[in-house]
């Protein structure tokens, strides 16, 4: 299955996992597999009952985030965004959920909730690379390349390793012509 899973054959995964299933309903490994298959499959009503069931057998902030964002594929993005909230606020793996829920706020386009949400996770955790770095995000989408440059700059500051950072440093020097503001 685990095979199969890395290949990206998701039918097969689901076939394995079902077959394990079948003898061993509680196996939250296997689950997790097959959540994983669903959702790559994009089957999000299947995938969110095997969320459900991960998350009755073994609890955790990893599972709570992967169900937010099923409940967001499915288009229920208030409850999903509930649920990267709390785990925002809650979760080592904050992160992730913070992640998650400014992509989709990025795709619905609602770029002054995911500055507020940037704001938000860095009263939270004022180091937080990531929130900088979203931030340079949205000022560069509003056209204001100075405050990118400068939220950019600190999610450098907090992480000089931040790949995407540096990669969105290089695109605004080249916007704004090299020059340093």
């Amino acid at each position: 299955m685990k095979d199969f899973y890395e290949s990206n054959d998701f039918e097969n995964t689901l076939k394995y996992a079902d077959l394990i299933l079948n003898h061993d309903e509680e196996n939250v490994e296997v689950l997790k597999y097959k959540y994983n298959a669903l959702s790559n499959l994009k089957l999000y009503n299947d995938a969110l009952i095997c969320i459900n069931r991960i998350i009755d057998l073994n609890p955790s902030c990893i599972a709570s985030i992967n169900k937010g964002t099923t409940l967001c594929f499915l288009g229920i993005y208030e409850d999903g965004f509930k649920i990267f909230d709390n785990a925002i606020k809650n979760c080592p793996e904050y992160e992730i959920a913070f992640l998650n829920k400014g992509n989709f706020l990025y795709d619905m386009g609602r770029f002054e909730e995911l500055l507020k949400l940037a704001n938000w996770v860095l009263e939270l955790y004022p180091n937080c690379s990531t929130a900088y770095d979203i931030k340079s995000l949205v000022y560069i989408k509003k056209g204001d390349l100075e405050s990118a440059l400068k939220f950019n700059e600190y999610a450098l500051y907090y992480d000089s390793e931040n790949n995407v950072a540096r990669e969105r440093k290089e695109y605004i020097l080249e916007k704004i012509g090299g020059k340093v503001i």
